[in-house]
């Protein structure tokens, strides 16, 4: 009977001394792994762009590049816990352990080797790696599967508005629907997108798109009797990702929906001078921490639907689009502000 065997991890070994690469195989082949080998950190790099790496154990000191420099390039081409990095040195100082892990190691190896030690670290490390890998596969499954049926429901709401008299429950309903759209566009960005691939950018009319992703929140606000109002200027052309754009958007509305008191209003402000500012302002709750809304998973309010992911990727694509992200929060009014650098001029956008 054929019994099923997952791919074994792949795993890079870095090191100018072949002696070294020698032990270090000896002591992982009951691992049943497939072993990959580096001898320069310009071979280890160009390894790393093929292949799809579990882990890397990586010498610190090479011959042709720091072995901190190696590690910082690498995790700056490849998504937060997609790859396990195992420092193999001869420690001297707490400062030089300290460097490691500021440059991105998980661990250390430590020379002159203990082949019990460094069996069961790599093993450890390998069954996490291999924990997060099946996680993230069964949620981008469950996505794909509640995916359609979320469709249906909005859908079948919107149907409903169009051909019979307003019912506030249909449009709770709807509302609610939407709500968990957005959750799930949030969770499979953060899933899908790599931080190594960079973002497409496009020319875009922010007062344009600005509109059309008002009007997808106009029914979740009249829910809780919330007015938005616009104050836009036309023509605020900028260069930036359009699916990151829309997650900034959708993002900091929803949260101002969510957060604002009922029978408010949510203030939208895009400005152009020098810079484009986009400000979105809503009553509400004072925000304690607003230092800290963009750190991952924090949230203040955690009665309120939602996971705290929204506002991580919001932090993350205006970091990797140069977008400028400020919040300010006192006497019940919260204010988002988000200035785009280099503004296009109107005369040099493209009809």
């Amino acid at each position: 009977m054929f019994e099923y065997k997952p791919d074994r991890p792949k795993v890079l070994l870095v090191d100018n001394q072949i002696q070294n690469l020698i032990v270090i195989k000896d002591i992982l082949y009951p691992l049943d792994l497939d072993l990959y080998i580096a001898k320069t950190g310009e071979e280890a790099l160009e390894r790393i762009s093929q292949t799809d790496f579990d882990m890397i154990l990586l010498e610190t000191q090479m011959s042709d590049m720091d072995g901190y420099e190696i590690c910082r390039q690498i995790k700056s081409i490849i998504p937060e816990n997609d790859l396990t990095i195992l420092f193999m040195s001869e420690l001297q100082t707490h400062e030089d352990k300290a460097k490691g892990f500021e440059s991105g190691a998980d661990d250390y190896l430590v020379k002159p080797f203990y082949e019990k030690e460094i069996f069961a670290r790599v093993q450890l490390h390998l069954k996490k790696r291999s924990v997060i890998k099946y996680l993230k596969g069964l949620l981008k499954r469950s996505y794909h599967e509640l995916y359609n049926p979320l469709s249906v429901i909005k859908t079948s709401a919107e149907m409903y508005g169009y051909h019979y008299p307003k019912n506030c429950y249909v449009d709770t309903m709807h509302a609610a629907a939407k709500s968990l759209h957005l959750i799930y566009e949030d969770l499979y960005y953060a899933l899908e997108t790599k931080k190594q691939a960079p973002l497409q950018n496009d020319v875009i009319d922010l007062a344009v798109f600005l509109r059309k992703r008002v009007e997808y929140f106009v029914l979740l606000a009249e829910v809780k009797n919330i007015r938005i109002e616009l104050d836009v200027e036309e023509q605020c052309f900028i260069k930036v990702a359009a699916s990151g754009l829309q997650r900034i958007i959708d993002n900091t509305i929803s949260n101002a929906i969510k957060y604002s008191f009922e029978n408010t209003s949510i203030h939208i402000s895009l400005k152009k001078k020098s810079k484009i500012t986009l400000r979105i302002t809503n009553h509400g709750s004072t925000i304690i921490n607003p230092q800290y809304i963009f750190t991952d998973g924090y949230r203040e309010a955690y009665d309120t639907v939602g996971m705290g992911v929204g506002l991580e990727i919001v932090a993350s694509i205006c970091q990797r689009q140069n977008i400028r992200a400020q919040v300010e929060s006192s006497d019940g009014t919260t204010t988002f502000t988000y200035t785009f650098k280099g503004k296009i001029d109107d005369e040099n956008h493209p009809a």
